[in-house]
């Protein structure tokens, strides 16, 4: 007890005579690697929604992964597609269709491998499904070839007088 009440007051005039040095230590977060808060981005909780037990949960993943590899950023299309192809490894053929469908919608370059790795799905719907959205696709691209083309002879034809 006389132990006890002599640390007590050891440590009270310790801190009497000090000040309370507590105030002049800045808090974790404000040095540098210590207490930094870490930055969660859409495509990270997303990560996390696609592995989520409930269905449309991971479903809705999907669709907004579709939204974001609209952006012009070519990071975040490398990242949304990279996500997308970890989709097509999902226990539910819904969500790898669904994954197949957003995948098609993306450009070629970003897209390609995964598709590719959609063709050996034990689900014959997906396989199919891969083939409709590269036909779309180069349908897609060649309307945008041929409208070019009609836009760059109607400015290269003279006007008739």
């Amino acid at each position: 007890m006389r132990l006890r009440l002599l640390f007590f007051l050891i440590l009270a005039s310790l801190i009497a005579v000090s000040g309370c040095s507590l105030r002049t230590i800045p808090p974790l977060k404000y040095l540098p690697l210590l207490g930094k808060e870490k930055d969660i981005t859409t495509t990270s909780v997303l990560i996390h929604a696609l592995k989520d037990r409930d269905l449309s949960v991971r479903a809705q993943a999907i669709v907004l992964l579709g939204v974001l590899a609209m952006q012009d950023d070519k990071g975040i299309k490398k990242e949304v597609t990279r996500l997308l192809g970890t989709a097509l490894k999902d226990r539910d053929p819904g969500i790898r269709l669904q994954a197949v469908e957003e995948l098609g919608r993306i450009e070629g370059e970003y897209t390609n491998k995964y598709l590719l790795a959609a063709l050996k799905d034990p689900n014959a719907f997906v396989r199919e499904k891969v083939m409709d959205v590269l036909a779309t696709r180069e349908e897609r691209q060649m309307k945008a070839l041929m409208e070019a083309q009609m836009e760059t002879s109607m400015e290269s034809t003279p006007p008739e007088q």
